[in-house]
């Protein structure tokens, strides 16, 4: 039987300043800070169980560490590095609490050389009393926390020279499942929407049209109820002088969207709502051809391809 990823699960990011970015993650976009280990910091969404979605750490300058992806049973793990040996990629296992509230993994670079860590057991830890739901299924009380903060962690959006390449190794090697592609009008591909699980999106795959290019991190996504939310915030992120790339709603995955970036490092977070789960196993792949619509986003629009490298 093949091994399963059962999710995306956190996104390790650099910054040259961790309190400054702290200011954008925490008390404007308002994400929860479970645990500072020295110049590292474990942050989730305020619907998240797990002990992290996010790992903020301070480094020279701003990057991405790695990618983490839940596999579905812990057994997969060994099964999965025999696969990836297989093929030639070398793993790194990390011991357990190495990084905090995480069992052990492993991490290794994808053929085209995007950072990716493998785990399975995560923490769960409870919020501070004083912050904790009284509904056993919630955690974080809304009454003690940002009103339009985030409620859990979504999709990434990458960009790769090799775009094509890293598409195809996603679902041959790690059975992932394209669920929408974008074809420009000359044949080539410009966008490849992928999951491992029921979502929507996991891995937004974008091929960078300057060869020179380093594989990147365009976004981190996370779902908010409704649209009204994305006004919300927007409205959040002007109080706090916090610039915004773009309001509007993709045509590809209908979701909702607001792009906001941290000033200190460049990191983007989108707020997202809407859009759809696939859980049909015969689903078969949505096709865009360039010309189908006018524009690839159905209102409104990104302002910045800005990325943050690994």
């Amino acid at each position: 039987m093949t091994p399963e990823l059962a999710r995306l699960g956190h996104v390790a990011l650099e910054t040259p300043d961790l309190d400054g970015s702290l200011e954008f993650f925490c008390d404007a976009v308002g994400f929860e800070e479970v645990e500072r280990d020295g110049d590292t910091s474990y942050l989730r969404a305020v619907d998240e169980f797990d002990h992290h979605s996010i790992v903020l750490s301070e480094a020279d300058e701003a990057g991405v560490d790695h990618v983490g992806w839940q596999t579905r049973k812990p057994e997969y793990l060994g099964e999965f590095e025999q696969i990836l040996e297989e093929e030639g990629i070398d793993v790194t296992w990390i011991d357990a609490g190495e990084e905090r509230g995480q069992g052990e993994a492993f991490r290794f670079t994808t053929p085209t050389g995007h950072e990716f860590e493998f785990y399975y057991e995560m923490e769960k830890p409870d919020p501070p009393a004083e912050r904790r739901s009284k509904l056993k299924n919630k955690t974080y009380s809304r009454t003690t926390t940002n009103p339009i903060a985030p409620k859990r962690i979504d999709h990434v959006q990458l960009w790769d020279p090799e775009a094509n390449d890293f598409r195809a190794w996603l679902k041959e090697a790690l059975n992932f499942r394209v669920q929408e592609r974008y074809n420009r009008a000359d044949g080539s591909r410009w966008g490849t929407f992928l999951s491992a699980n029921g979502n929507k999106i996991e891995a937004a795959v974008i091929e960078d049209e300057d060869a020179a290019n380093d594989p990147a991190l365009h976004h981190i996504a996370y779902k908010v109820d409704t649209a009204d939310d994305l006004f919300d915030a927007h409205d959040a992120m002007n109080e706090h002088g916090i610039p915004t790339d773009g309001i509007g709603q993709h045509s590809i995955s209908r979701g909702k969207f607001l792009y906001v970036r941290d000033p200190v490092s460049g990191h983007r977070i989108e707020f997202n709502a809407g859009g759809y789960l696939v859980f049909d196993p015969e689903w078969e792949t949505i096709e865009w051809q360039e010309g189908d619509l006018e524009d690839r986003q159905w209102i409104g629009q990104i302002e910045s391809k800005a990325r943050v490298t690994y």
